[in-house]
């Protein structure tokens, strides 16, 4: 009897919940978010609910590079703030280069010669208590790319802090190219290369995704204060601010550098020349770089004794801040020359077109040190770029990884899970200003034909699948193209002003936060006043594809000319009809993706008083077509 009537109670509680859900939104959310919304960390209007919270961390690192090893030896002080309601009986700290340990599983190719023992941990120490890795009492147990320490003696409570000494050293990968790596004897990027302390979340409580190479970030907003020692020639650029360049850098080359802060052109701070005359660093045998860099959710940094630097900045809002943004790049490559403007340009776009929102950073560089490959890879206020043959394709990566800047780190967003939360949003904004410098350039034709070929694929997984665990080929297209054309379609049947609103709410309300997937959409659809389920679901819910098809063509009175279009997928794609005259002349019409918002599958274009035409053509803009078939009506 006892166990009916709880049966019932929890059947009438779960019901409840379902109702109140459904009349927020028609949006599948999982059991695990669900209790977020519950809890009133989150809400339906898409704003962060009255008890949302947040966590995050103080970073004290020294570090040394030692080029003749690759090696990087480093001891962090780390305090880390617990603003959530629950205390803490266990830390989960992220050894990301355990990706390169012998036995480790991993998801991306390994060069054989990188294969290492890992991170070597030397000294543990927990709120003043060293910890022994093989004592029962803490029971620290290592996984693929975390280390957890499961049992404090003291919890951490809510609204108080734990404090953690770490020193480790790991070895820098020399073949491998993954995000890092040694270019050269001389030349050298590093990421992933700190215990870093796991996000704890309202979601999913610790992160303990392992790294396998592929998903990337997913961190809390942190301060650091980093010195790293290197040879004495050798340059350091770093995330952060340099604390302490006049100490290392000739007077020459540091007052070209203070020029270039506040300079609106390319100010060339290194040169060849200054190599060749030994002109360049004060001389030591060895230096200390400070860095500084608050509110960012990670750090690396770019270390080399013979790479050109060019600098220059630009003002991003209404006070007069300026931002620096400076390149580094090898001697003789092409187009490196105009990295520093492409960079500065970048942040002008960002900060006063889309996003339009003012440069979050003092700085950006540009680290061109891959020269066997392209691609780039971001991190605050750093990118590690790879050289392209042509200035296109410079253009484009410089744009796209400062346009990270944003998307994840700005806003926080979880690109292990949500990989189209920050790299489709990073294409989208690449489109315009690509075309712009380069206008014989144009990426977007690219990204809706390889959405054309890729829609309704087995490897294709709705967006929300967690990313980190899509094993096929279809990662790509659904981290990158289809995120980014949906984002344009979304753009084009809202108006480019209502548009901006809208993402203009998003990120004012949940920057240095962790908006999940649901923040954007429910944003989107308080903002407009609409329910735009429509397009979401079938966008980032659903598989399936899209193809649009002429049905028919008829002539009404006074030559109003009507020809009916069937949606034959399930994606709402905008329309663009491409007429050709007899008389030799060709007119295109448009409409948004909205005319599907009712569920129909036929739409009556019509176009008044038409000439006569000898062909009628559906082309693909925004929208792919997963098949051309029926896409051509020709008078015969």
């Amino acid at each position: 009897m006892k166990f009916t009537f709880t049966l019932k109670i929890l059947l009438v509680i779960f019901f409840l919940a379902e109702i109140s859900v459904a009349q927020h939104s028609s949006l599948y959310i999982p059991r695990n978010i669900l209790k977020a919304y519950e809890k009133g960390t989150r809400s339906y209007d898409g704003k962060p609910g009255q008890s949302y919270w947040v966590n995050h961390s103080d970073y004290k690192i020294k570090a040394e590079l030692f080029p003749e090893t690759r090696t990087i030896k480093g001891y962090a002080w780390i305090t880390y703030y617990n603003n959530s309601p629950d205390s803490l009986s266990q830390f989960v700290l992220r050894l990301y280069q355990d990706v390169f340990k012998k036995g480790n599983g991993r998801d991306w190719q390994i060069n054989a010669n990188d294969i290492t023992d890992g991170v070597k941990i030397d000294t543990l120490i927990i709120n003043g208590r060293g910890i022994d890795f093989y004592s029962k009492q803490y029971r620290v147990s290592r996984s693929s790319t975390n280390l957890l320490i499961n049992r404090f003696p003291e919890k951490i409570a809510p609204s108080s802090s734990g404090k953690i000494e770490i020193s480790w050293s790991l070895v820098i990968p020399k073949e491998t190219r993954l995000r890092m790596g040694a270019y050269s004897d001389s030349t050298f990027y590093v990421a992933y290369w700190y215990p870093q302390i796991a996000v704890y979340d309202d979601v999913d409580g610790w992160d303990k995704q392992e790294y396998g190479g592929t998903v990337e970030f997913y961190n809390d907003v942190s301060n650091f204060d980093v010195e790293i020692t290197t040879p004495g020639d050798f340059i350091v650029w770093a995330t952060g601010v340099v604390q302490n360049a006049q100490e290392n850098l000739t007077p020459k080359i540091y007052q070209r550098y203070r020029k270039a802060l506040n300079s609106d052109e390319v100010v060339r701070i290194i040169t060849a020349e200054d190599y060749k005359n030994e002109n360049v660093t004060v001389g030591s045998k060895k230096n200390i770089w400070k860095f500084k860099a608050d509110n960012v959710p990670d750090f690396s940094f770019a270390a080399c004794s013979n790479y050109l630097w060019d600098g220059s900045s630009t003002e991003v809002d209404l006070t007069g801040r300026r931002v620096f943004a400076d390149a580094v790049y090898p001697q003789g490559g092409k187009f490196q020359e105009e990295v520093a403007l492409f960079a500065r340009l970048s942040v002008e776009t960002l900060s006063n077109d889309l996003p339009g929102i003012p440069f979050p950073y003092p700085k950006v560089t540009v680290f061109n040190g891959e020269r066997k490959w392209g691609g780039g890879m971001e991190s605050p206020m750093m990118c590690n770029n790879g050289t392209y043959s042509n200035r296109a394709g410079q253009i484009g990566v410089t744009l796209h990884e400062i346009a990270h800047t944003y998307f994840p780190f700005f806003m926080g967003t979880n690109e292990r899970k949500y990989a189209w939360m920050d790299e489709g949003w990073a294409s989208f904004f690449t489109f315009d200003l690509v075309k712009t410098m380069e206008p014989d350039a144009d990426e977007l034709p690219g990204f809706v034909n390889a959405l054309s070929y890729s829609l309704g694929s087995d490897f294709m997984l709705p967006l929300v699948t967690p990313s980190y665990s899509v094993k096929t080929q279809g990662y790509g297209f659904m981290a990158y193209q289809q995120p980014a054309i949906a984002y344009l379609i979304l753009k084009d049947f809202l108006g480019d002003e209502l548009f901006k609103k809208c993402l203009h709410d998003y990120m004012n309300t949940w920057n240095g936060k962790h908006p999940l997937p649901y923040d954007f959409f429910f944003t989107f659809n308080r903002v407009t006043g609409e329910d735009l389920s429509w397009f979401w679901k079938p966008w980032f819910f659903e598989s399936g594809f899209t193809d649009l098809l002429i049905e028919s063509v008829s002539f009404e009175k006074d030559k109003n000319l009507s020809a009916t279009i069937k949606n034959a997928g399930n994606y709402p794609v905008p329309i663009d009809l491409k007429i050709s005259y007899l008389d030799g002349t060709e007119e295109t019409f448009h409409k948004p993706a909205s005319v599907w918002k009712d569920g129909k599958d036929i739409y009556q274009f019509k176009i008044a008083k038409a000439k006569e035409f000898k062909r009628i053509e559906l082309i693909s803009v925004l929208g792919p077509d997963s098949d051309s078939n029926g896409n051509i009506y020709e008078v015969k």
